[in-house]
């Protein structure tokens, strides 16, 4: 099988399942007892947490989440916001932020969303000018989950922090970290995202930086876990191979995504040359999203998977009536609108799978299309 929707998600590492499996059978301690098997099980829930903060250089604290879409909805729904006050989200986030920021419209914030260009990215002077005095939060995603491009969020914040000092900026990076370097205290953002299985760590496992100074309020209550703002027992074998799998991600980060970004350009050298093709300047190379004329990407998906390529047409967290809202807005057309594909990799990908993926593409491009033009 050739795996290309690793923004899905991506295979565990072995090492990680051997983490897993060791803390299901061995370590099955609750961390919060008080014996020395649990005492030693939370030694290491806090050895995993600073060697996550480490690697990402923040300068706060990381909670730890079931999902990537829990972080999100904590970010947005825990942080303090006057009522009324204004939201200010990217009109391409993640579902886990935009149908949050839809609900906040719902209880009368002032929600707004800015413009992107014909990459997905935050278009900056739009962005400068939605910001005012009222404005409490905002939530720009670090790197789109379906086109790759990488918003500038250094930029993005200093703008916003001069124009409103106090505003909360959270990104969600679920797409970002182990893929492009991550230093979120040079980023100069509140709140961060980050999520285990799109680097090779089990489902179920993701988090929340957040800024030292930065306060949230609960919305799990129990034991007082994550301290009290998260309660629950913990998953440790999550949490453990969460660590893991950031480590090795990092290990050659600049290697790896040079290996890649060839890799996805080979693609871009190879499909039809009818396809619509979004190239950011400014990208991650493990993703590339294309537009079709002519045949559906469903039908391309289900066409490709009987040659064992699996690839994605955009978020699976997308239902089938909000997946328009991405080619609407990178204004690909009535033409191309029902034909996006997302080509995402992983670090193992290899040359011979993108030979494979690029001939067979072709192959089914030029059948398929046929039966629509007649």
């Amino acid at each position: 099988m050739i795996y290309l929707d690793n923004a899905g998600t991506t295979p565990v590492l072995k090492e990680c399942a051997d983490i897993v499996k060791e803390c299901l059978e061995k370590d099955f301690y609750n961390p919060s007892a008080l014996y020395n098997p649990s005492v030693e099980l939370s030694r290491k829930i806090k050895a995993a947490r600073e060697d996550i903060l480490t690697a990402l250089r923040g300068d706060g604290n990381l909670i730890f989440t079931s999902s990537g879409s829990e972080s999100d909805n904590t970010a947005l729904f825990c942080t303090k916001k006057p009522n009324g006050s204004r939201i200010v989200v990217s009109a391409t986030e993640h579902p886990a932020v935009y149908n949050c920021a839809m609900e906040l419209m719902q209880r009368g914030y002032d929600v707004v969303f800015c413009g992107v260009d014909e990459y997905g990215r935050v278009k900056e002077d739009e962005f400068r000018s939605l910001i005012n005095d009222n404005t409490s939060l905002i939530s720009i995603m670090h790197v789109n989950n379906e086109t790759g491009c990488v918003n500038d969020i250094k930029k993005l914040c200093k703008i916003a922090k001069s124009i409103k000092p106090g505003v909360l900026f959270h990104s969600d990076g679920v797409q970002a970290v182990g893929k492009i370097k991550v230093n979120l205290t040079d980023l100069g953002v509140d709140l961060y995202s980050v999520s285990g299985h799109k680097i090779h760590a089990p489902k179920g496992i993701a988090g929340l930086y957040i800024k030292s100074g930065v306060n949230i309020r609960p919305y799990i209550f129990g034991g007082g876990q994550e301290g009290g703002l998260r309660s629950s027992t913990e998953n440790v074998g999550g949490i453990l191979s969460f660590s893991y799998a950031l480590k090795q991600a990092t290990a050659k980060i600049n290697e790896n995504a040079e290996r890649v970004a060839s890799l996805r350009q080979k693609i871009i050298d190879g499909v039809p040359s009818e396809f619509r093709v979004i190239d950011c300047p400014d990208h991650s190379p493990y993703i590339l999203y294309m537009a079709m004329p002519y045949v559906r990407g469903e039908v391309m998906l289900h066409s490709l998977e009987k040659y064992g390529i699996l690839i994605g047409t955009g978020s699976a967290c997308s239902s089938k009536k909000t997946h328009k809202r991405l080619p609407t807005l990178l204004g690909l057309g009535k033409e191309y609108e029902n034909g996006t594909i997302r080509v995402s990799m992983n670090r193992f990908t290899t040359e011979n799978d993108i030979d494979y993926f690029i001939n067979q593409l072709n192959l089914e491009y030029n059948t398929l299309k046929k039966y629509v033009r007649g």
